[in-house]
């Protein structure tokens, strides 16, 4: 799960566990980007989020927090992450990319992004009772490429996606940093010990 978590928050930590939960998974790597390619720069060091992404999932044994795209420096291309993990765990693993429908909607601006299905499958995350309307590259796309039960995922090692409806939260990193530089609670929008790393470090400021 891929994203600038700048700063990781509760939304992003739901999402995770209850991906975990209903499918089955033994982990899941939250991958936190060095400069995001289609938005602005992230408000605070690559470290800083790196850090605050590795306190939030403390507890929780079956996250991780994958830092090569920050240790890659320069844009972050899902692209070459995917390839990456692909030769790290070999041709006939399944390997799932959890995004948001918002991500999912911009896919065709993504470097390479029709090669990606290649290397794994991709997992949309939606709101409830939610259908976008989608852009006929996209409509194409899913044609070919959606799966008839979330169930292919596990059969095959990628090729296929899958639009899974999951609790929604209403929290954004962006209302948080907004929380912040007006000095307000930012309390129970993210885990404690992040929001007492962001105190310490006086971050959003």
């Amino acid at each position: 799960m891929g994203g600038t978590f700048d700063p990781v928050h509760n939304g992003h930590l739901r999402t995770a566990v209850e991906i975990l939960d209903r499918y089955h998974y033994s982990n899941l790597k939250l991958i936190p980007c060095f400069q995001p390619v289609h938005k602005d720069r992230p408000s605070v060091l690559p470290q800083h989020r790196l850090d605050m992404a590795r306190l939030a999932i403390s507890g929780d044994a079956r996250l991780s927090v994958d830092s090569r795209e920050i240790d890659r420096e320069g844009p972050s291309y899902s692209i070459d992450t995917l390839r990456d993990l692909r030769e790290e765990i070999g041709p006939d693993e399944s390997l799932i990319m959890v995004l948001g429908m918002d991500s999912f909607l911009s896919l065709p601006t993504w470097h390479k992004w029709q090669q990606i299905i290649k290397y794994a499958h991709l997992l949309v995350v939606s709101r409830p009772g939610w259908e976008p309307d989608l852009i006929s590259e996209l409509s194409g796309f899913c044609e070919n490429y959606r799966a008839a039960s979330s169930h292919e995922l596990q059969c095959a090692p990628s090729g296929r996606v899958w639009f899974e409806t999951l609790t929604p939260l209403g929290i954004s990193s962006s209302m948080i940093r907004a929380l912040a530089r007006k000095n307000e609670s930012i309390a129970y929008l993210l885990p404690e010990p992040v929001q007492k790393y962001i105190e310490q470090h006086q971050l959003y400021r």
